[in-house]
This record gives structure tokens, C-alpha cells and sequence, in this order.
């Protein structure tokens, strides 16, 4: 059976829920506007052990004018995993650790909305680190460019056994 962890988390401005990842492009270009944007998240554990997640990440563009993100990295979502009620802030987990070979460019017409899926990734990949099964609190984030958006997805009991 799976469980959905529903959380919407609209950005009202994007550049207040922003945070620079990289210097700006060197030729000078503008990083990306993100303020016409809108990005929510939802994040799919099933109970099956080991636990496996996956997910959607989805970006409606409520601007006039199309917009083009970019992800140099070739990855255009990301999981972050949390202790879900430890003090430390660091992420315990960050991947996938494997991304396309190439940048990877989404285009989203005014108006129109485009849904990125989150990489399915077992509770194994994240817990062969050491790290115990347990509650673990999860954010997909996405960095098109220069900039890093991090949005909460839930907390998950992830199980290797």
C-alpha cells in the first residue's frame, strides 16, 4: 500500500526561499528569474520493506512569459534526508549520486506547468551509510543555475529489514 506525503509548498516569492548555490554564469547572464514560479512537492513511501521512495516535483509558471530552467548538473531533483528529531541540521543522505551526462533544460509555457519526477531511491541507498532504520524527515530540492530551492516533502520511516 502506498502512503502519500502530500505537502504543497508554494513559494510566494521564490527569491526569499532562494539561496545562491554557485557564483553567477561568467557570462554575465542574469540568473534565472523565479518569481513568476511556483513549486510544490510530493513525496511517496510504500510500507513494503525496504522501504522505497518516490515522488513529483511540480512547477507552474504563473508569469506571462515562458521560462526555462536549467540544471547543469544534469539532475534536475534531489533528495535531502534529515534526522527526524536530532538537533543536527546537516542532511545525513544527499542524491542520487548518478545524474544525466548532460545539462538537462525544462521549458514551461505562461500558464502551463511542467512535473519533474523525484528519483526513486530504496531506504537501502540511503541507510548503507551507517545510519539506523527510523523516522527521517525529507526535502526534494532543485538547483536550476545559480540558484538552490529546498522544499519539504514529510517525514518517512525508512526500513532496510
Amino acid at each position: 500500500m502506498i502512503r502519500a506525503l502530500l505537502l504543497t509548498t508554494v513559494l510566494a516569492g521564490a527569491i526569499a526561499c532562494t539561496r545562491s548555490a554557485v557564483p553567477p554564469p561568467g557570462d554575465g547572464a542574469p540568473p534565472p528569474r523565479l518569481r513568476a514560479l511556483d513549486f510544490s512537492a510530493r513525496l511517496d513511501s510504500d510500507r513494503a520493506t525496504p522501504t522505497r521512495l518516490s515522488g513529483e516535483v511540480r512547477v507552474v509558471n504563473r508569469g506571462g512569459t515562458p521560462e526555462t530552467l536549467v540544471f547543469a548538473d544534469g539532475c534536475p531533483v534531489r533528495l535531502r534526508v534529515y534526522e527526524a528529531r536530532g538537533a543536527r541540521m546537516a542532511p545525513v543522505w544527499e542524491g542520487p549520486r548518478d545524474c544525466a551526462a548532460e545539462p538537462v533544460a525544462v521549458a514551461i509555457a505562461a500558464g502551463d506547468s511542467a512535473i519533474l519526477p523525484v528519483p526513486a531511491t530504496s531506504a537501502e541507498e540511503i541507510l548503507e551509510a551507517g545510519l539506523p532504520d527510523g523516522a527521517y524527515r525529507v526535502t526534494v530540492w532543485l538547483a536550476p543555475e545559480s540558484r538552490v530551492i529546498e522544499i519539504e516533502a514529510g517525514e518517512v520511516d525508512l526500513r532496510t529489514r
